[in-house]
This record gives C-alpha cells, structure tokens and sequence, in this order.
C-alpha cells in the first residue's frame, strides 16, 4: 500500500508497504546534514529507499537491519536499541499480524518512561507518520510483513 501525504524533506517518513517491504523516504544528504551535494548544487528534496529487513525509523534517524526479523527473535538488547534513540513513544510493527511480545523484553521501554504500543506493522507505518507529521518524538520499530 501506498500512503500520500505531504512531504517534508528534512524527516525520515514513510512512503509505503508491502509484503516483504517498507519504502521509506529518505531526505537527500540526510545523513551528512548538508543542504548541498558533493558538488556544492543545492539539495534536491527525497530520496527513496526500500527496506526488505527490520528497522527502526524515527524523524532523524534509519536504523537499518534492526536484528529481530520477527517477534520471537526480539530481545533486550534489540529494544535497548530503541531506548537510546530517545523517542516519546514507540510503535513495534509485529508483522503481518499483531503478536504481543513478552513484557519482559519490554522493561527498557517501561522503566525509560517511553509509551509503548503493539501493532502489526502495516497499521505502525500509518500511525508512525500522522506522529511523527504532528512533531511528535515517535520511533517506529518494523518488522517485515
């Protein structure tokens, strides 16, 4: 599915999903945080990246190949990850089907004070923009549909 929306070329957003898939739209030069290219023209707005692994997606960063490929594979160390990204709240995409995770895994989260919300992954890719489109700190951890 795709989602439409307008654009903004200074955050990390998501422009669709598939099975198998999030496309991600990715501001030009983001990573250098430069408004030109290596031959000083301006920037020329986004760039698009598909994603075929688990990640994380917040305004300002990518984290791609977040390790846990599915649920059961999620541990401390993976949600630690989210934590030092330093969102208000958090979306776990689980998949094609929403599938708790065991609380426990999840303590880093609870005890960093950071909102957690369960969802399979296509409804996480929607909400992840409206959030992140109000300005709000939001992280999106997706795994694959």
């Amino acid at each position: 599915m795709q989602i439409h929306q307008d654009l903004d070329i200074h955050h990390y957003s998501i422009k669709g999903y598939g099975e198998g898939e999030v496309v991600v739209l990715v501001p030009l030069l983001a990573e250098l945080n430069e408004e030109t290219d290596a031959d000083g023209n301006p920037a020329k707005g986004l760039q698009q990246e598909r994603l075929t692994r688990s990640a994380i997606i917040t305004a300002q960063h990518l984290v791609r190949d977040w390790p846990p490929q599915g649920i059961e594979e999620l541990t401390r160390e993976d949600v630690e990850m989210i934590v030092a990204l330093k969102p208000e709240v958090v979306l776990i995409g689980t998949g094609a089907r929403l599938i708790w995770p065991q609380r426990a895994l999840l303590r880093p989260l609870y005890d960093a004070g950071i909102g957690v919300e369960i969802m399979d992954t296509a409804a996480a890719c929607r909400t992840y923009n409206v959030l992140s489109y109000e300005e709000r700190p939001v992280a999106a951890a997706l795994m694959m549909i």
